[in-house]
């Protein structure tokens, strides 16, 4: 430590601070400087800009209310997503240099999420952005003792003479009363991994700070229809209510955050990790054989990457929309097909022999990602509890359609830097033909970076 900083703790750390020091948080509404509501084919736009004052608090938020299209009385949005299935892309940019840039990132959130206790959905979630995917046993009979099946729980009693699980009322998007819609938020550091760790010096930085979010196309994308409502109708960002919650902290009450400026703070340097979305076309008879792609990353750092195996074709008209991952094809006798998997980069196998288990392919995702709050069920189309996923219907909408619906692949590399012929990914399996096809391999590189700020200006580069 310097002698410009004296005792002054490092404050770009989202950890203990090892001092007594008062903290002054201020707090603006900015309104995006740039918006475009996009259309059923085209994509929207936003654009905020950040004052350069304060350290950025890494969980400020984005708040976002829908506005239903005529014939829309009751839509919805995806348990496992939430309000995040409306971004496409997210980009935080300073000056003309990008720290984070994450393509298909709903796609990516709806991974993350799965991350997130079912209690934690329930309590928080539900209310702050949308995510509600948590489960409960579903009693058919009176008594309330057995129950013979599982499926979605957010708070309301299922309809006993429907068979039908709805929204709370609070949580109902309706044409006609768009000023009832309820406004979501998303987190910033949801937004942006950079922030998950570290927290930007905005009083530090000479160039200006923005934040671009790229939205859905207006139809059949951005939100889910209840059965018997009108479907192909656009749903639109309300103007009024988007706006950015920058949180902006002060740390001391004299000169603390100056000293910093003038010691440590003029030379920072950041570590950070960002995603790279590499997609392919596919098909079940391509994945019926061997399907290789090739990822590239040479010579980058890559800890691990992800890979899902959506029909992205799959709508409004679906609980979870294009945001799924589907898993082997299980027959009639309820036998799941066969599946291999396996990576290989620096002229070897990531597995020593391809993994052919589920049960071992869900195990490298937890070692990887973290425990997935989800159902055996969910995950592979394998197995049940109580019965497995319940007959009754979610806004009109088969529970039993999430089965299989949540195969996620998740590897850590252990090889080091990639080499120069980049990371492979071996897939083969017996994947659905008919209904739910998968027509598409996406794959999410995280991989290291690297960020300097020195005189107020930014370097990025890789690790």
């Amino acid at each position: 430590m310097s002698s410009d900083d004296g005792d002054i703790p490092n404050f770009l750390m989202l950890d203990q601070i090892p001092a007594n020091y008062t903290q002054q948080l201020e707090t603006d509404l900015l309104e995006p400087v740039v918006f475009s509501q996009g259309a059923a084919t085209t994509d929207g736009f936003c654009r905020f800009t950040l004052q350069n004052k304060g350290f950025l608090h890494s969980h400020s938020k984005i708040f976002v209310a829908l506005k239903p299209g005529a014939g829309q009385t009751d839509v919805f949005l995806q348990p496992h997503v939430g309000i995040g299935q409306i971004i496409k892309k997210a980009v935080l940019k300073i000056g003309n240099k990008t720290l984070n840039e994450i393509d298909s990132w709903s796609a990516l959130h709806a991974v993350k999420s799965s991350l997130i206790t079912n209690e934690n959905n329930l309590e928080r979630e539900m209310y702050m952005t949308g995510r509600f995917m948590n489960h409960a046993f579903v009693y058919n009979d009176d008594s309330k003792v057995f129950a013979d099946a599982y499926g979605l729980d957010n708070g309301v009693e299922y309809n006993a003479t429907d068979s039908r699980l709805n929204q709370p009322t609070w949580a109902k998007m309706s044409t006609a009363k768009p000023e009832e819609c309820p406004s979501y938020s998303i987190d910033l550091s949801d937004l942006f991994p950079f922030l998950k760790v570290n927290q930007l010096p905005l009083y530090l930085i000479k160039e200006p700070i923005n934040i671009e979010l790229t939205f859905e196309p207006t139809v059949k994308r951005r939100v889910q229809i209840s059965t018997g409502q009108t479907a192909d109708v656009a749903c639109e960002i309300v103007r009024d209510e988007l706006k950015f919650c920058a949180d902006y902290i002060y740390y001391g009450t004299s000169d603390e955050m100056d000293r910093f400026a003038m010691g440590r703070g003029k030379d920072l340097n950041f570590t950070f990790v960002d995603y790279r979305l590499v997609e392919h076309t596919t098909s079940p008879t391509q994945l019926g054989q061997t399907v290789i792609r090739n990822l590239g990353m040479a010579n980058r750092m890559v800890p691990r990457i992800i890979t899902l195996l959506p029909a992205d074709a799959q709508d409004e008209d679906t609980l979870f929309g294009k945001n799924n991952s589907m898993a082997p094809f299980q027959n009639a006798d309820g036998v799941t097909g066969g599946v291999k998997y396996n990576v290989r980069y620096n002229d070897r196998f990531e597995f020593t022999s391809d993994v052919d288990n589920i049960a071992r392919l869900f195990s490298v995702f937890q070692q990887s990602e973290g425990v997935p709050f989800i159902t055996r069920q969910e995950y592979s189309d394998c197995g049940t509890v109580a019965g497995g996923l319940t007959t009754d219907t979610f806004q009109g909408r088969d529970q039993q359609g999430m089965e299989g619906k949540m195969f996620y692949l998740g590897t850590r590399l252990t090889n080091g830097r990639v080499g120069q012929r980049g990371i492979e990914v071996h897939i083969s399996g017996d994947f659905p033909d008919s209904g739910r096809v998968v027509d598409l391999m996406r794959c999410f590189c995280e991989y290291i970076r690297v960020a300097r700020l020195s005189g107020g200006y930014m370097e990025i580069y890789n690790a």
